[in-house]
């Protein structure tokens, strides 16, 4: 078999990381799959917000035991909370006792899958703001038409990027009334096992339905797939990637690469962790994969400012150089910080 090259460059060596990202970002008919990673920090990361979520449980909503309950895996995904093994230095950095104490809650022994999947809406809530963040601000600068796959829930990304680019969320996005501060009384009522359904069909965190391609979305997206575009661009999305190095999204993993095979495009992968993405994509494809490892948000920001500063410019690619400048600040600065 043959010898696949892999780009996997280091954070002390970012212009080969933005250079590739600018130049496909640049580039027309850019095809961007955007997953958790490109809200944070706006939205925290999924075991973050597992905590908040169950903290919220016990301070706001009262306890009702309904009896026999459902157990959907997405309950269970959400509640879980990996015990802590002193064997392992590298854990996610959540406080340990508080993951204990979690662990043995019996809190949520009646609840319904309703208050779950309320709770889980109401987290991943944030009002639309008149200034974008950079993190979705950056697509400003992008070539219009750009298809953004988005599998976030939150709408952000349609709310901040549509109608200027086509903005397809396979996964649904939340009614924004859901998650209002102010929908106290739906929580209520989903705790009884009431909630009304979503104007779109969500799929929540577990693993994909096997049917999940037959919707209309993934028809849109194929539509997009199969133009004449040079990259697709993977934005802190692991395809719901376990413990175990399996991944929930199989589905849709195997879908993109269906058309890649077909339309072949340069792969762009950008997160602080690449490799495990770039290697599923390697493997499948066997071709050569573009691993930036980058934190998007400081990259948006130092984007968006480069762009600011020099009016007039075509694309991000002509600011590259001070792109660079600005995001070594923004992540050395990291850096240092998580160091000390």
């Amino acid at each position: 078999m043959p010898e696949v090259e892999v780009l996997r460059d280091f954070l002390t060596d970012t212009v080969g990381h933005v250079r590739a990202v600018l130049l496909a970002l640049s580039s027309s008919n850019t095809f961007v799959v955007s997953g958790a990673g490109l809200p944070i920090p706006i939205i925290q990361a999924t075991d973050r917000m597992t905590l908040d979520l169950r903290r919220a449980r016990r301070r706001q909503i009262p306890f009702y035991r309904t009896g026999e309950v459902s157990r959907s895996p997405f309950r269970d995904r959400l509640w879980a909370v990996p015990r802590y093994n002193p064997n392992i230095a590298d854990q996610p950095s959540l406080q340990l006792k508080e993951r204990e104490e979690l662990r043995k809650d019996s809190w949520l022994a009646g609840d319904p899958d309703e208050l779950v999947d309320a709770l889980f809406r109401q987290g991943i809530y944030r009002e639309v703001e008149a200034l974008p963040p950079a993190n979705y601000r950056v697509f400003d600068y992008v070539p219009p038409h750009t298809t953004i796959f988005d599998f976030n829930c939150d709408g952000l990304v349609g709310n901040y990027c549509a109608p200027r680019h086509i903005v397809i969320n396979p996964h649904g996005r939340i009614d924004r009334i859901w998650g209002h501060p102010q929908s106290m009384n739906l929580l209520r009522a989903a705790a009884r096992g009431w909630l009304l359904p979503n104007s779109t069909k969500l799929v929540l965190p577990g693993p994909e339905p096997a049917t999940v391609t037959w919707m209309r979305e993934y028809k849109d997206a194929a539509l997009r797939l199969s133009t004449s575009g040079k990259f697709i661009v993977v934005i802190g999305y692991s395809f719901g990637r376990q413990r175990n190095g399996s991944i929930d999204d199989a589905e849709s993993f195997e879908f993109l690469c269906e058309f890649l095979r077909k339309y072949p495009r340069r792969i762009v992968v950008v997160d602080p962790c690449p490799e495990h993405v770039a290697g599923l994509f390697e493997n499948a494809l066997r071709q050569r994969i573009y691993a930036c490892k980058l934190y998007w948000n400081h990259l948006a920001e130092a984007a968006c400012l480069a762009m600011e500063e020099n009016p007039g410019v075509l694309n991000l690619l002509a600011v590259q150089s001070r792109v660079v400048r600005l995001y070594n600040e923004r992540a050395l600065g990291l850096v240092s910080e998580i160091s000390g």
